[in-house]
């Protein structure tokens, strides 16, 4: 496949077939960078291969002007709304079908919550590649966002799946191209891994900066590029740095219209079976949000009744506290009470029953919110709300319809088996080799990344991300049973095994206590 810049350069995804293909487009605002990456993405789709684009504002959706099997989620031009707890949807819809995404995150209004469902949907990309190994291209759009230099707790598990496919996307056939305009704030972990590097024109000292900017690039690189080459660039050209040497290239106009410049356009339609499809989904999703609409409000409208309650209860009982010392201080003074009256003695009467009805009401009203509650907790992973209107194999849907599958949709429970309970132990762990898989993972539980349910994908990131140490799951799995036949570790079994320390456990010189 030829991804052209211009017509006399292009780069052959041929020459990358060993080390896998990973680019970087990186230059000031408005100097290119979204041409640049659009002169590579229309040559991928000409090919018949795959995109899926990650964007925070709108601009990929021009798109649909020449291709009928992008599908856009999210953003004022969706073809499907954005729902963050259907990241794993998305992704096996797009792998399936073999649709291009182009994934706005701008309906998400909380930077948090966009770093969650980021984070989420990459994490099930690579996941599911695994499986279809389809040619794909992964787009990051301003990716300083997504794998920033300075990360914090919310940040770090994006940054961490960024750098993870950028490490071993390769392997499962899966491409990125990284875009940022501020090269100091994008991690240099997966920017390292490009091995095919677009540098456009900077001018801010911060961007040029030798230890943390375009020229840190530059000189790890050891390329022949200094700063005034890079200042003094043209709009539209760019130095190209790839296994063939550094070159200087004008990169020619997309064929697609911009999205920040031509906003509306004229999509061309899709095929009736992306069309139908996309409709059902779109139905189904629709279907799925106001399901849970309702049940929060009955959840608000439960907890608005407690409360007034509560206020009714809390008023009455200021009431009778008042009456009661007044009663107290006239019996302190000597006085004799008046008599109380048929009409005093009623009315305690009925403020007694009337407060034990509030106080029964109210009770009531809890038990009735404590099940909408867990009622709601049903929607609030929408994925097995999505799974149980879409079983995979079953039913007529075009999305999940399994060739020569046939019969009504119906809606199954994942099974789930007991988990096996932690024999409590107290014995002191093994001295292992730390060069040894085992032994690495026993270094994880010693600093305390077992004192909760791990899985394999997990300790396999954890071991890349603390040692750097790489290893297959298949020799993670047999290190792992050979701990759990030592009772080192205690295994949970569902969809997705899970392992975690077991009690009374003590590490030579640490006691470690597993919650």
């Amino acid at each position: 496949m030829k991804l052209r810049l211009n017509s006399d350069f292009a780069v052959d995804t041929d020459d990358y077939k060993r080390e896998g293909l990973r680019f970087s487009i990186l230059a000031m605002s408005g100097h290119g960078k979204s041409n640049a990456a659009a002169d590579v993405v229309e040559d991928v789709l000409d090919n018949h291969a795959q995109v899926i684009i990650i964007e925070p504002i709108p601009e990929w959706h021009t798109l649909k002007a020449r291709y009928n099997n992008v599908v856009v989620i999210g953003g004022p031009y969706q073809d499907l709304p954005l729902e963050p707890a259907f990241a794993h949807e998305y992704v096996l819809a797009a792998l399936e079908k073999g649709i291009s995404l182009v994934v706005n995150v701008s309906d998400i209004e909380d930077d948090a919550e966009q770093l969650r469902f980021v984070s989420s949907f990459l994490w099930n990309l690579y996941r599911l590649e695994q499986k279809y190994r389809r040619v794909l291209f992964l787009v990051l759009e301003e990716a300083d966002i997504w794998a920033p230099q300075m990360w914090d707790q919310v940040s770090k598990q994006s940054l961490s799946r960024v750098s993870l496919i950028a490490k071993h996307g390769r392997k499962i056939g899966i491409f990125p191209i990284l875009i940022s305009q501020r090269p100091a704030d994008l991690h240099k972990s997966p920017l390292s891994q490009c091995n095919v590097n677009l540098f456009g024109k900077f001018t801010s000292p911060a961007d040029l900066d030798t230890k943390t900017g375009i020229m840190y690039v530059v000189k790890k690189l050891h390329l022949p590029i200094d700063e005034q080459g890079i200042m003094t660039l043209p709009t539209g050209s760019f130095i190209v740095s790839d296994k063939n040497g550094v070159h200087t290239v004008a990169v020619r106009k997309r064929l697609c219209p911009h999205g920040a410049d031509t906003p509306l356009i004229e999509a061309k339609p899709f095929t009736a079976d992306l069309s139908h499809a996309l409709g059902n989904l779109r139905e189904e999703i629709a279907k799925a949000l106001a399901a849970k609409k309702d049940e929060e409000s009955t959840v608000k409208r439960l907890e608005k009744e407690r409360d007034q309650l509560r206020t009714q209860v809390k008023e009455l009982a200021e009431k009778a506290n008042i009456k009661l010392s007044v009663k107290e201080m006239i019996e302190g003074s000597g006085a004799k009470p008046a008599a109380p009256s048929t009409l005093d003695l009623e009315e305690k009467e009925k403020l007694a029953k009337r407060v034990d009805f509030l106080e029964f009401k109210n009770k009531e009203l809890e038990k009735s919110l404590n099940r909408a509650q867990e009622d709601l907790k049903l929607y609030d992973e929408l994925k097995g709300v999505f799974r149980r209107m879409f079983p995979q194999g079953i039913g007529p849907h075009p999305f999940f319809e399994q060739p020569g599958q046939t019969g009504e949709k119906t809606v199954g429970l994942q099974q789930v088996t007991r988990v096996v309970d932690l024999e409590e132990v107290k014995k002191y762990a093994p001295k292992v080799p730390t060069d040894t898989v085992k032994g690495k993972i026993l270094q994880l539980a010693r600093e305390g990344h077992f004192n909760n349910w791990q899985g394999v994908g997990d300790i396999n990131t954890k071991l890349v991300e603390v040692y750097r140490f790489n290893t297959s799951d298949q020799a993670i799995n047999g290190a792992l049973k050979e701990l759990v036949d030592e009772q080192i570790l205690g295994m949970k079994h569902t969809d997705r095994n899970r392992w975690k320390l077991s009690p009374d456990v003590i590490f030579e010189g640490k006691e470690v206590e597993a919650k």
